[in-house]
C-alpha cells in the first residue's frame, strides 16, 4: 500500500502534530519521513553539504515514489527539486505533491540568474499540486511573476509547536530590555535609528541576527548578539518585555515563527505595516501592534505602549491566546487539509 507522507528537514517531533491535524479533517494516515539537512555552525563545509542534500535527498525521493500517494514537502525545496527531476525525465505523473511555505526572492549576479532558471523550470510544472503561502497578497504574485495557476494557491498561516511550558522559567542574562530577532528580510537598520530617537534612549533593544551587517551607528542602548540562535534563543523570548519584527520587503513571506514565537511566550508583538505579518497574524491594539515604516510615526505610537505595562501585559495574554486558537501546528494542519481536494 503507497504510504502518505510529510517529507521534512527537521525532527519528526517538530512536525508530529501537523500530520495529525492534518490526518484529523481528510481521515488519512500521515506517516513523517525526516531527512535533516541543517546542523551544527554555519561553516564552508556544513553549507555545501546542506545545498547538495536539496538535491540528493528529493533524488532518493524520486527513485522510490511509486511507494507515496501524497507527498507534502515541509522542506519547500524538497518538493521543487523532486519536481525538477520528475520534470526532467519526463516520468508519468503519480503523486500528488505540496509545496510548504513557499517562498521566493530572487538573488543577484548569474548565481542568481541560473538559480532563477532552475526555480522557474521546476514550479511551472504539472507534478506539483498545491504551493502553500503565508499571505494573500504573495499568493496574487506567486500568480502574476510565476505562472503558478490560481487553483493551486493554499493560503493559511504558520503554526509552531507549543514550548511555554518547557521555557517559561528560563532566564536570559539580560533583564528589562525589547527584543528583535531574525535573519532574512528584516531592516534592522530602521530598528537601530528607531531607537537612536530621544523617547528610547533609555530602553535597551536585543538584535540577535547572525547575518546583520549594519549600515548605521549603534547608540549606547542597542545591543547585537550574532552567536545566539535557535534554542539558546529561547530564555531571550521569555525575558523579553516586547518583541519588534522589522520586515523590510512587506510583500516578502518572512518572520512568522518568531512573530508567533513571541505571542506563544506571552510577549507584545510589534509588527511593521504594510507586510504579510500585519496582514495575517495581527489586529493592531488587540493583539499586537502595527506601526509604520516611519521614525516620528512609530516612535509615538511605541512611546506610548512602553510607558503602560498593564497594555503590554495584556496584549501579550491575547497574543498567547490567539496562538493557541489559530497558529499551533496542530491549527495549520487542519486548515491546509480543509482547501485541499483529496
Amino acid at each position: 500500500m503507497k504510504r502518505n507522507i510529510i517529507y521534512a528537514d527537521c525532527c519528526e517531533e517538530e512536525v508530529k502534530t501537523l500530520a495529525e491535524g492534518f490526518s484529523s479533517v481528510s481521515n488519512i494516515k500521515i506517516d513523517i519521513l525526516s531527512s535533516i539537512n541543517v546542523w551544527g555552525n554555519r561553516t564552508f563545509f556544513n553549507t555545501i553539504w546542506r545545498y547538495l542534500k536539496f538535491f540528493i535527498s528529493p533524488f532518493k525521493l524520486f527513485l522510490f515514489r511509486k511507494r507515496y500517494n501524497l507527498i507534502v514537502a515541509w522542506q519547500q525545496f524538497y518538493a521543487i527539486t523532486f519536481s525538477f527531476y520528475c520534470k526532467l525525465f519526463h516520468v508519468k505523473k503519480i503523486n500528488t505533491v505540496v509545496v510548504l511555505n513557499f517562498t521566493y526572492k530572487k538573488k543577484k549576479g548569474l548565481i542568481g540568474l541560473l538559480f532563477d532558471k532552475f526555480m522557474r523550470y521546476s514550479i511551472c510544472s504539472s507534478y506539483l499540486d498545491y504551493f502553500h503561502v503565508l499571505s494573500y497578497a504573495y499568493a496574487d504574485i506567486c500568480v502574476s511573476e510565476y505562472g503558478i495557476p490560481k487553483d493551486k494557491m493554499l493560503v493559511t498561516n504558520f503554526g509552531i509547536p507549543d514550548i511555554y511550558e518547557k521555557w517559561k522559567d528560563s532566564k536570559a542574562p539580560f533583564k528589562d530590555y525589547v527584543l528583535s530577532v531574525g535573519r532574512s528580510n528584516r531592516d534592522f537598520d530602521f530598528l537601530v535609528k528607531l531607537w537612536s530617537t530621544p523617547s528610547f534612549q533609555n530602553e535597551t533593544l536585543i538584535i540577535l541576527s547572525d547575518t546583520y551587517t549594519p549600515s548605521v551607528s549603534f547608540p549606547q542602548n542597542v545591543i547585537h548578539i550574532k552567536n545566539v540562535t535557535g534554542r539558546d534563543s529561547y530564555p531571550y523570548f521569555n525575558c523579553c518585555k516586547m518583541l519588534i519584527n522589522p520586515i523590510d520587503k512587506g510583500e516578502i513571506c518572512s518572520g512568522d515563527t518568531v512573530l508567533l514565537t513571541g505571542m506563544m511566550f506571552k510577549k507584545t508583538v510589534v509588527v511593521t505595516s504594510p507586510s504579510t505579518l500585519a496582514e495575517m497574524y495581527i489586529i493592531d491594539g488587540v493583539d499586537g501592534i502595527c506601526i509604520p515604516k516611519n521614525i516620528n510615526m512609530a516612535e509615538q505610537k511605541l512611546k506610548k505602549v512602553l510607558s503602560l505595562s498593564s497594555e503590554l501585559e495584556s496584549l501579550g495574554i491575547a497574543g498567547r491566546e490567539k496562538y493557541m486558537n489559530n497558529f499551533s501546528r496542530y491549527a495549520m494542519g487542519k486548515k491546509l487539509s480543509e482547501q485541499m481536494s483529496l
